[in-house]
């Protein structure tokens, strides 16, 4: 096996612990405060509530709640 290989094996097993411990977190957050944040949705970008500690996303908004955010942004 080539190092760039090795590198890149190495690399997703990093991202998967990651990614692992980042999901246990949410898990035990109690999302006590959200706020609104413009999250990225594929190729553009869309307000929603977020959890303020641990950025798990909560929910959508009502289309005229972020036509609120919107304007004040």
């Amino acid at each position: 096996m080539d190092a760039k290989k090795r590198k890149v094996d190495q690399l997703l097993s990093d991202k998967w612990k990651i990614e692992k411990e980042l999901e246990q977190i949410q898990a035990e957050c109690k999302h006590s405060k959200q706020v609104i944040k413009q999250v990225a949705d594929g190729t553009s970008s869309t307000p929603r509530y977020v959890c303020e500690s641990c950025g798990h996303l909560l929910g959508y908004l009502s289309p005229e709640q972020a036509k609120d955010f919107l304007e004040k942004s």
